[in-house]
């Protein structure tokens, strides 16, 4: 993949990811229109509970069209190996992975922070309704009456979303920057700008990049794309699981509480950056 400019593959890979974006979303939609027995109408516009689980089975088909096949695709057309060139074949340590998973968890109250402050800032008249669309559709997702509701959303936000991002992101795009720039620390900025514009929500924009600048550097310490993966999956996967039990009322109540906890902030910062310092000084065992 040396032999061309790095805006040419962008180029490449973002026509990969428009055609495959599109059939995937058409069979998305259509096995959700047939499976759940609704019109296209009712399954985008309706809050009803078949409705929400239709529109879960369009975004598992739209994440392996946007993040997944695309990455697989572009690589084989440059003839190479996906597994290698994702460095998913890369050896995994089960301290460095224990590391993810506590980096991870503590991290939760510092980036609880930011987000209340992105939060508050003011936004355009413009693009309220819009931000306004997006937080009612996470709360119809995060919905869970049942354990059978935790197990899918599990599935599709933890694991689906946690692998499929990562592959794109940190293993294809962060990998492409830092090729061309030999430049890890704007490999890693840019592809977390990239990541957090992606899912197109101001409000949460900067606790994701945060998100994101932390994968890219467990990618690049770590030099394998397991680590950010199961560090995306334990972040999501804790949300889901704290939302089911406390409700996203007072998940949000909670992250507001936690705002004026100075203490705890303070306290999670000190251990957040002891585990990082550790995952970094132990990367050279793996």
């Amino acid at each position: 993949m040396r032999g061309t400019s790095l805006v040419s593959k962008l180029v490449m890979l973002t026509v990969i990811i428009v055609v495959c974006l599109i059939f995937f979303s058409l069979v998305g939609y259509g096995l959700a229109i047939l499976l759940f027995d609704l019109s296209l109408q009712e399954l985008q516009y309706t809050e009803s509970y078949k409705a929400v689980q239709g529109m879960k089975l369009v975004q598992v088909f739209s994440s392996i069209g946007t993040y997944l096949l695309p990455v697989f695709l572009f690589i084989y057309i440059q003839k190479q190996s996906p597994v290698a060139y994702l460095k998913l074949k890369s050896a995994v340590n089960p301290m460095l992975l224990l590391l993810v998973a506590l980096i991870v968890l503590t991290f939760f109250p510092i980036n609880g922070l930011i987000a209340e402050w992105n939060a508050s800032l003011p936004l355009p008249k413009l693009m309220t309704g819009y931000e306004d669309q997006i937080e009612n559709t996470i709360k119809r997702f995060l919905e869970m009456p049942t354990l059978g509701d935790l197990m899918v959303n599990l599935f599709v936000i933890a694991l689906v979303a946690g692998l499929a991002e990562e592959v794109l992101f940190r293993g294809m795009i962060q990998q492409l920057i830092m090729q061309k720039t030999n430049n890890p620390t704007a490999a890693i900025f840019i592809t977390a700008a990239l990541f957090s514009a992606i899912h197109f929500q101001f409000s949460g924009f900067f606790p994701r990049f945060l998100l994101g600048a932390l994968f890219g550097y467990l990618f690049f310490w770590g030099k394998s794309l397991w680590y950010p993966i199961i560090g995306h999956v334990i972040h999501n996967g804790t949300t889901v699981v704290l939302v089911y039990f406390y409700g996203i009322e007072a998940m949000e109540g909670m992250g507001e509480s936690a705002g004026s906890e100075w203490l705890l902030i303070l306290g999670s910062t000190v251990i957040f950056a002891g585990f990082v310092l550790q995952f970094y000084r132990r990367r050279e065992a793996n």
